[in-house]
């Protein structure tokens, strides 16, 4: 059987997301709720700092825009097959149209 990454769109509320989300650069990871840097993505399971456990990934290297992100989520989700990928230029979206609602709201 030849498995490829397909996106798969579901609907989401941001909000729900962002508590639970590591969010992997170039090397280490960050904590998208207290924003904990130096994460070892590859075996946190939960934040040192806040205790969030983690249930999502995405990854800054990965968007739409750059070559080759389809190997960095194979080698992300080799090793956190654990966790489920957000697009992180759909994360990013999402969470600025939230942001942006909030401000107007208030």
């Amino acid at each position: 059987m030849d498995k490829s990454f397909i996106r798969v769109w579901e609907e989401k509320d941001v909000k729900e997301i962002e508590p639970y989300l590591l969010i992997v650069g170039e090397v280490m990871g960050d904590c998208a709720k207290c924003k904990e840097v130096g994460l070892d993505y590859g075996a946190a399971k939960e934040c040192p700092k806040c205790k969030t456990v983690f249930r999502y990934i995405t990854s800054r290297e990965a968007t739409s825009s750059k070559p080759g992100r389809f190997t960095l989520i194979r080698r992300i989700h080799f090793k956190r097959p654990d966790l489920i990928f957000i697009d992180y230029d759909d994360y990013k979206s999402a969470s600025g149209h939230s942001r942006a609602k909030s401000i107007f709201n208030d």
